[in-house]
């Protein structure tokens, strides 16, 4: 039985037409416990650092892998005639197929936060002849979730006027991604430098804590081994900074996925594909994901909601719980 690898060093796997897939690993890369994690906007590389692991990550000893979505910093955007959900497929199925001789006894726990619920959600409802592996899913992790603008009739509703503006309806009626476009010009000179960056995420995530949030990420830091706050922003400004590093075309491209045929409807799945649980993490002070997170709640037959205090991040710092709650959830619900 091997022991447990580190995930700090991205690695790259050689895709067909010269095209890459980065991904990171850590844990054990033997076990059948497998996590599929999805970062959100601007979050290469947040997640699969974070040493200590979760303590359910050791217990159950979990090999947790973190793909970089097409797109963003490493990896290759979809060719031009494939979906970003197809193409979502095909890497998802070459990478695991990589790293497993035989995959026939692996246990997946399908995860994603902020805009990585999208493409989380389009492998959990994915049909089995294209994605052969759904089979094994054992469940679903949604934090700070989104929902589907072709499922969810209120998609719009839930929006901010200024998320409105660049994710919803108007994205899709002004061509040429030219909302997205204009977003990342102004966005570039905030993050455009590994400086800019810490300022940026020490503004946008540190700034106006609740009293709540103060406490859980303060238990956070401690329980994660950083010594103060500017090494938790420096951590996440270098996410920011890689996201981008190369080529902004995930960015680009972020309203039209979300638009897009996710390939089901969380109402209308079937039995199989609703064995698994279904946890929505939301948070009180993120009120377009909150009311998207208790939609989808509500709609996946095996869906449940969790609350906690804060904004857009605060449930990073209590993922060690939520995993726990998670996997606990997916062990007593799913056999094999």
């Amino acid at each position: 039985m091997t022991q447990a690898i580190e995930g700090n060093a991205e690695k790259y796997l050689q895709l067909p037409g010269e095209r890459i897939l980065a991904y990171a690993h850590s844990g054990y890369p033997d076990s059948e416990e497998v996590v599929i994690f999805f970062h959100g906007v601007f979050g290469v590389g947040l997640v699969h650092t974070e040493r200590p692991s979760p303590p359910i990550f050791e217990e159950k000893r979990v090999h947790f892998i973190a793909p970089t979505l097409p797109g963003w910093g490493n990896s290759s955007p979809p060719p031009p005639s494939t979906s970003f959900r197809d193409y979502l497929y095909e890497v998802t199925t070459t990478l695991i197929n990589h790293l497993y001789n035989d995959t026939t006894k692996l246990r997946l726990y399908i995860s994603g936060g902020s805009y990585g619920t999208v493409p989380a959600q389009m492998l959990y409802g994915a049909p089995y002849d294209s994605f052969p592996l759904g089979r094994q899913i054992v469940g679903l992790l949604l934090g700070a979730p989104f929902s589907s603008p072709r499922a969810h009739k209120e998609f719009n509703k839930c929006l901010s006027w200024g998320n409105w503006i660049a994710v919803g309806t108007p994205s899709q009626v002004i061509p040429g991604n030219l909302i997205m476009r204009l977003g990342s010009m102004g966005m570039k000179s905030n993050v455009n430098t590994p400086e800019r960056a810490r300022a940026f995420i020490k503004k946008f995530g540190f700034t106006n804590l609740t009293p709540e949030e103060r406490v859980a990420y303060e238990k956070w830091k401690e329980a994660k081994e950083i010594k103060s706050d500017e090494e938790a922003v420096a951590g996440m400004a270098e996410g920011v900074y890689r996201s981008i590093e190369k080529t902004w075309e995930g960015f680009y491209e972020t309203a039209n996925v979300i638009h897009s045929d996710w390939g089901f409807s969380p109402q209308t799945l079937d039995e199989e594909h609703s064995k698994g649980p279904v946890l929505v993490v939301m948070t009180y002070g993120d009120k377009d994901t909150l009311r998207m997170g208790e939609w989808l709640a509500g709609n996946y037959k095996n869906g449940h909601g969790r609350y906690e205090h804060g904004g857009h991040i605060a449930s990073m710092f209590v993922m060690d719980d939520i995993w726990a709650d998670f996997m606990g959830r997916c062990l007593v619900n799913v056999n094999f």
